[in-house]
């Protein structure tokens, strides 16, 4: 991105060069310009820098213009692209518009307009960026927990707001979907660092790709490897890096990370070059990490246990249920496009006596499933009796699994693939939408996606 005066890095990828030098004339007063006249050219300069838009004709000597569209989604960060064709193309930029791309103009383009659709979509770009800054600022001011505020949840409630200010390490423990990525965020947001919260799912990022998301790597590092790649620790200079179920991180990556934690400086992979970081680490983690089972390294576990918070089960937060369940039901009306209005007594009286071994997370597949497909404004024990079915009948057909625990999950995860692929469909294979409707980010959405092995939504 342009960090050098006040006008935006235009890129023009064109293959005619007196067209493209044309435009760079004709816009050469509001855009500092680049050109490159194929794939290949573009991404030499991709490499350098990337631009905050970019002119893209989808006919290329080299390959098609959206193939470098679907490399930049994948990118870390995705300019503005506004596609060019020729009118018997059009087809082509309507599938790019799916892409990502914010428009499309046939040729000859019209310049003026061509202008000001630019200086719109980046003054839009800025707008959200604002806006996003802003929400995280509002909701500093209550924290993100649906709760009574009893028992465990009251002391974390009163803690947090002492110790988040401090530049220590924090440890979250508790069970799967008892909310620590929640409270990790509630601690970022009231720590006052000024970078951004960068999250990963240590058990959901594949083993092969790990020391690159994490580290970075080079240009030409390895077979794939097309452009300069920023490492997630580098996204999180200044700010908070959040690993989940770091009990899951790969034994060859906790030797480079503990000497991140001490010395604070890492290698990208494929550079030789030692670079400096600084953030503040948020560890979770649902079994423990000193059991001597464990191949988690113990150095490395002092260092990140600094302060230490244990969520409580949904089993002994039963006088927040009410509350939790309206919230997932006003949710779940929003997603589907419903008009649920509460919970019958009786079915109110089934969540209080079922344990949860799946947590708030269960509880959240449990309403949304129901609530999609609930024929009446309440829900009641037919709703969630199919639902409920399914768990119990996991948990009687192995009797091997201790409590039905590890059946259960199963059945979890089944509703939640079956949750991840209603939205994506509803969404048209927006990733974006998608992951708004599901309540995470669209980082963990393609994770869910490479962990359920959902590969015709990968593109």
């Amino acid at each position: 991105m342009n960090k050098i005066g006040s006008k935006p890095h235009l890129m023009i990828v064109d293959d005619e060069p007196n067209f493209s030098e044309s435009l760079q004339m004709a816009l050469d007063d509001g855009f500092l310009i680049s050109r490159a006249g194929s794939i290949a050219g573009a991404r030499k300069l991709l490499a350098q820098d990337i631009p905050d838009a970019i002119l893209l004709d989808i006919r290329l000597p080299d390959g098609s213009g959206i193939e470098l569209l679907r490399e930049l989604k994948n990118s870390d960060h995705m300019p503005v692209v506004v596609i060019m064709t020729a009118f018997a193309a059009i087809d082509n930029a309507v599938s790019a518009l799916k892409e990502g791309a914010v428009d499309y103009f046939t040729k000859p383009i019209e310049i003026e307009k061509l202008k000001r659709e630019l200086h719109i979509c980046l003054e839009n770009r800025k707008l959200q960026k604002k806006i996003t800054a802003l929400d995280k600022e509002i909701k500093k001011i209550s924290p993100p927990f649906i709760t009574t505020g009893a028992g465990k949840m009251k002391h974390i409630m009163e803690k947090v707001p002492m110790i988040a200010p401090l530049n220590m390490p924090v440890l979250l423990k508790g069970e799967t979907g008892t909310g620590k990525e929640k409270l990790a965020k509630w601690i970022h947001m009231l720590s006052g660092l000024k970078g951004e919260m960068v999250c990963i799912n240590c058990s959901a990022l594949p083993k092969d790709i790990f020391e690159s998301e994490l580290f970075g790597h080079a240009k030409g590092a390895f077979s794939g490897a097309v452009f300069f790649k920023e490492g997630l620790i580098e996204q999180a200079e200044g700010g908070t890096l959040f690993l989940d179920e770091i009990g899951d991180l790969p034994e060859v990556i906790q030797a480079k990370f503990l000497r991140v934690l001490e010395e604070g400086v890492y290698y990208k992979v494929g550079e030789t070059k030692e670079r400096r970081v600084n953030f503040r680490l948020i560890s979770a983690t649902n079994k423990p990490l000193t059991a001597p089972a464990s191949n988690f390294r113990q150095d490395l576990f002092f260092r990140i246990n600094g302060i230490e918070f244990e969520l409580p089960p949904l089993k002994e937060r039963k006088e927040d249920l009410p509350l939790l369940t309206a919230a997932f039901i006003e949710e779940a009306n929003n997603a589907y496009h419903k008009n649920v209005k509460g919970i019958s007594p009786q079915a109110m009286e089934h969540f209080i006596e079922y344990s949860w071994p799946g947590n708030i997370r269960e509880l959240r597949w449990v309403i949304h499933s129901a609530a999609a497909v609930a024929p009446k404004e309440q829900l009641g024990m037919d709703d969630i009796a199919a639902i409920s079915k399914k768990v119990s009948d996991s948990q009687k057909n192995d009797s091997s699994a201790p409590s039905g625990s590890l059946n259960i999950q199963q059945a979890i995860e089944q509703l939640e693939k079956n949750y991840i692929e209603k939205a994506i469909a509803l969404s048209n294979n927006n990733k974006t939408e998608a992951a708004k409707a599901l309540g995470i980010s669209v980082r963990v959405l393609h994770y869910k996606i490479r962990q359920y092995g959902l590969s015709q939504y990968r593109k």
